[in-house]
């Protein structure tokens, strides 16, 4: 009997990225769309290795102090701009993701190796939460307090986090993702490697839902097809045990709907039987399964 055929889509990212958080909604109809058909992978690229390189010069000039709180304002700008893209709330109140001394995104990226290191089965997880943290709760997640923090609201134990995080093993992976990167001449991130049996497509930049539909079909000669999913509690049941905080924006796209008040609607039955609450954040809300 021949293994089921299936597509792996790399994307290509930091857990700081705004568009990669922006995107999460065209993920989610991904998985709903093209049910047990695509591997998601997650190569980290450091976005922000030394903000100092994105500071204006003539900032500089005054003070390290002064040009990062110059490029503060502008990054906070930059974020609040991509709201616009699917609607995933963007809080920019007092961000404080960068400092004199915490001066590039790489303990993020560091975090997501480690963690795969220590449960593989809950990064994909533990990286939507540090998009969260970072964008939506606006914490300065480059310290390592606040990332420890995440980890264990994973559900990752820290005490091997730590281990991962410190004894070079994640470092040497994440290094292997940098090499990855360069290899294939990833320019724009994010980034998509669609690959399928021998065929290989790399998408520099951020794409949206009709894009990736159609780059898989070619890429797959409608091999991997899509199938749109039942619509009830019960499925959305299903997609909140795989995504325990959610946006009611990724399920109202994951499942095609009119609108919010459609999903409102269909997450009732959850609300009234406790096994969801709803998380009011600035600007929006999340809807998040009771432990």
């Amino acid at each position: 009997m021949n293994s089921k055929k299936m597509l792996t889509l790399t994307t290509f990212t930091d857990p700081m990225m705004g568009l990669s958080y922006e995107s999460e909604p065209f993920f989610r109809r991904l998985e709903t769309h093209f049910p047990e058909q695509i591997t998601f992978r997650y190569v980290m690229s450091g976005l922000v290795r030394n903000v100092y390189d994105f500071v204006d010069p003539e900032d500089m000039k005054v003070s390290k102090k002064y040009a990062l709180e110059k490029y503060r304002l502008k990054l906070a700008t930059i974020y609040k701009s991509e709201e616009d893209i699917t609607g995933m709330p963007i809080n920019m109140t007092d961000l404080q993701l960068f400092s004199t001394e915490y001066t590039s995104s790489i303990p993020l990226n560091l975090a997501y190796k480690a963690v795969q290191l220590a449960d593989d089965s809950k990064a994909a997880h533990f990286l939507y939460n540090m998009r969260f943290a970072t964008i939506v709760e606006c914490r300065p997640t480059t310290r390592l307090e606040e990332i420890l923090t995440v980890v264990a609201n994973t559900g990752v134990s820290t005490k091997t986090f730590l281990e991962h995080y410190e004894d070079g093993s994640a470092q040497a992976a994440l290094n292997d993702d940098f090499s990855l990167r360069q290899s294939l001449g990833v320019k724009g991130l994010p980034a998509y490697l669609f690959e399928y049996q021998d065929k290989r497509v790399l998408v520099n930049g951020m794409i949206g839902y009709d894009q990736f539909h159609s780059i898989i079909t070619k890429c797959t000669d409608g091999e991997i097809a899509e199938k749109p999913p039942e619509v009830s509690t019960d499925s959305i049941r299903q997609l909140i045990n795989l995504h325990p905080l959610i946006s009611p924006i990724e399920i109202e796209e994951a499942f095609s709907l009119r609108d919010i008040s459609t999903v409102k609607a269909l997450i009732q039955p959850l609300l009234d039987s406790d096994e969801i609450f709803i998380k009011d954040v600035y600007g929006g809300w999340f809807i998040q399964k009771h432990n």
